[in-house]
């Protein structure tokens, strides 16, 4: 076993499926606590009780499906890395969307469960680190038949589009396939800022955050307005100043 091994939990309602992913689990030797659930429901009581690290869940499940067990840890202080383990490619793009680390087919090979593994685990390892992010990288994008480079400091605001990421600066979109986890771990924090679960802005470009009745928003200096999650709205209001303006309810930097 590792040094330091993320705990696991096993999420499916089919018994020998169950036992062919613990035993792979403990074959891999990468894993430190692991749990089972037989079930959507039994999963969320022990999610609640104590979040695992890692999640290998099931999609199909007759009393709670995957999809909605996913949705709920996104709520979470602290989010599981999901790794789907399904008998169907058709959810492939919803569960991107909920922000799978990966999606693996069953039988599930021990090699890709490895691969998968490997990548949460540098997922957390990046969440949890510290350092000062390299506010001059770089993204290759498409653009037409071809890529071009882009400074990520140049990007105003991200909105997730299916498996892609639609990147928004001076007056052009752009297209990255990538999922909206992996590409907030990349932006710089101290420059962007999530504020949905589909949406990143770029601290400097929200003019106002706007409140109309329960519904937060901001209002990006060339006039966008953008929906805030509620999840996300602390994360945008935290030492703002609330005022009036229009009649609507303002917070204004």
């Amino acid at each position: 076993m590792a040094k330091n091994a993320p705990s696991v939990l096993i999420v499916d309602d089919e018994p020998l499926a169950r036992s062919r992913l613990k035993a792979l689990c403990e074959r891999t030797g990468l894993f430190g606590d692991t749990e089972l659930a037989g079930g959507g429901r039994e999963a969320l009581e022990k999610i609640r009780q104590r979040p695992p690290d890692i999640l290998l869940l099931d999609v199909d499940m007759p009393d709670l499906s995957g999809l909605k067990v996913a949705e709920f840890c996104l709520d979470l202080a602290r989010v599981p890395e999901i790794i789907f383990t399904t008998a169907h490619s058709n959810y492939a793009v919803q569960a991107f969307r909920l922000e799978a680390t990966d999606y693996l087919l069953k039988p599930v090979k021990e090699s890709l469960l490895r691969e998968a593994v490997h990548r949460a685990i540098a997922n957390r390892a990046r969440d949890e680190a510290d350092g000062t992010p390299d506010i001059d990288q770089r993204l290759w994008v498409q653009d037409g038949k071809g890529v071009v480079q882009l400074v990520v400091p140049d990007i105003e605001w991200v909105e997730a589009e299916r498996d892609y990421m639609r990147l928004y600066l001076h007056g052009r979109t752009y297209l990255l396939h990538q999922s909206m986890r992996a590409l907030e771990g990349e932006l710089p924090a101290s420059l962007f800022v999530r504020v949905h679960r589909s949406i990143i802005v770029r601290r400097d470009c929200i003019a106002e955050v706007r409140r109309e009745g329960r519904k937060l928003f901001v209002l990006l200096r060339d006039g966008t307005q953008l929906p805030v999650g509620p999840r996300y709205a602390d994360r945008i209001t935290a030492g703002a100043q609330v005022g009036r303006l229009g009649g609507s309810e303002t917070v204004t930097e």
